[in-house]
C-alpha cells in the first residue's frame, strides 16, 4: 500500500515537472538564440509608440535611431567575436577615438584622402588586433589585461597627437553618413550588411565552429588539432579593424576628430554583447542577440530624449535595465 502511494505521487511528481522542464528548455533556446533580448525591445517599442504616438515612430526620429546606432553595432559585433572565442577587448573605445582623429587630421577635408586612410586605419586596427593576439596566446596574459594595457596606450596616444577637435571631413563624406532612402539610412543598410556577413561566418562557417570550440575550452580544441592562437588572433583582428572604421564613421558624424569620440563605447559594445545573450566565459553568443542588444540601447537613449529626461537619470536608468534585462534572460547552462 505504502509503495503504491510512493508511485503514485512519483508519476504526479513527473506530470508537474515536465511542463516546468519545457518552458526552462524554451527559456534557454531562446536565450541561446538572442532572441530574448528582442523581447524587450518589442515591448519598449509598443510602450513608447503609445505614449508618445507620432513623435516616436516619425521618419525623422526613426532615421535618427537607426543612424546613431551604427557605431555602436560595428564595435559590438567585433566585441562579439571576442567574446565568444574567450576574450574581451576593452580597447576598442580607445582605438575608435584614436582613428577618429587620425581620419580627420590625415584627411583634412580632402577627398582624395578619404579611401586611403580609410584602408590604412584598417591596417593600424589589424595590428592593435595582432599584438592583441599575440600577447594572449604566446603570452600567455589574460585578456583582460592585455586590451587594459592598450585602452591606456592607444588613449595616451590620441591625446598625443591632440587635445582639441581636429581636422574635417569632407562634406561628400559628411553627407553620405546623413543621407537616407525613406527613414532607412544607407550607412545603417551597409552596416546590416556587414553584420549578416559576419553572422554567417560566425554561425556557418568552419572558422565560426573553431571559433565556438575555441571558447568553450581551448584546451580541447587544441587537442583536436584547432589552430587556437590563429583563431584567438583573428578574431582580436575583427573586433579591431570594425572598431577603426567605427572610429572613422565618427569622424564623418561630426565633420571632425575629437579625442574622446569614442569614449565608453568599450563598455556599451560588453554591454550590447551580454544582454543580447553570450557568455563572456566564450563559448555561446549570437551576432542577432547582440543587434538586439544595440537596438536596446539605441531605444533607451532615445526613448529619455523623447521625454526629456535629464543625462543623470537616463545613466541610471539604463543601468538598471541592463542589470536587470541579464537578471532575467542570461542565465548559465
Amino acid at each position: 500500500m505504502i509503495d503504491a502511494a510512493a508511485r503514485l505521487a512519483e508519476l504526479r511528481s513527473l506530470r508537474t515537472s515536465r511542463p516546468a522542464a519545457r518552458t526552462a528548455s524554451a527559456v534557454r533556446w531562446v536565450v541561446r538564440n538572442g532572441l530574448a533580448v528582442w523581447l524587450i525591445v518589442a515591448v519598449l517599442v509598443v510602450v513608447m509608440a503609445v505614449h508618445r504616438g507620432g513623435s516616436f515612430l516619425s521618419e525623422q526620429n526613426v532615421s535618427n535611431v537607426l543612424s546613431q546606432s551604427v557605431v555602436l553595432a560595428l564595435v559590438a559585433i567585433g566585441q562579439t567575436f571576442v567574446v565568444v572565442s574567450g576574450g574581451i577587448d576593452l580597447s576598442v573605445g580607445s582605438l575608435a577615438s584614436l582613428t577618429t582623429v587620425l581620419a580627420a587630421g590625415w584627411i583634412a577635408g580632402r577627398s582624395g584622402y578619404v579611401v586611403p586612410v580609410l584602408l590604412l586605419l584598417m591596417a593600424i586596427g589589424a595590428g592593435v588586433g595582432v599584438a592583441h593576439g599575440y600577447f594572449v596566446t604566446r603570452g600567455r596574459v589574460e585578456p583582460f589585461i592585455v586590451t587594459l594595457a592598450t585602452y591606456f596606450i592607444l588613449q595616451g596616444v590620441g591625446f598625443a597627437y591632440t587635445r582639441v577637435p581636429v581636422g574635417s571631413m569632407p562634406i561628400g563624406v559628411s553627407d553620405f553618413f546623413y543621407s537616407h532612402a525613406g527613414p532607412i539610412p544607407w550607412i545603417f543598410v551597409i552596416v546590416v550588411a556587414v553584420g549578416v556577413l559576419l553572422a554567417g561566418v560566425l554561425a556557418r562557417t568552419r572558422f565560426g565552429r573553431h571559433v565556438y570550440a575555441v571558447g568553450g575550452n581551448a584546451a580541447i580544441a587544441r587537442a583536436v588539432g584547432i589552430n587556437v592562437t590563429l583563431v584567438t588572433t583573428a578574431c582580436y583582428v575583427v573586433s579591431g579593424v570594425l572598431a577603426a572604421v567605427a572610429g572613422f564613421l565618427l569622424a564623418a558624424r561630426a565633420g571632425l576628430g575629437a579625442p574622446s569620440a569614442g569614449s565608453g563605447l568599450e563598455l556599451s559594445a560588453i554591454a550590447t554583447v551580454v544582454l543580447g545573450g553570450a557568455s563572456l566565459a566564450g563559448g555561446r553568443g549570437r551576432l542577432l542577440g547582440t543587434a538586439g542588444g544595440v537596438a536596446l540601447l539605441a531605444l533607451i537613449q532615445n526613448s529619455f530624449t523623447q521625454l526629456s529626461i535629464s543625462s543623470f537619470y537616463q545613466s541610471l536608468v539604463l543601468g538598471a535595465v541592463i542589470v536587470a534585462a541579464v537578471a532575467i534572460f542570461v542565465r548559465r547552462d
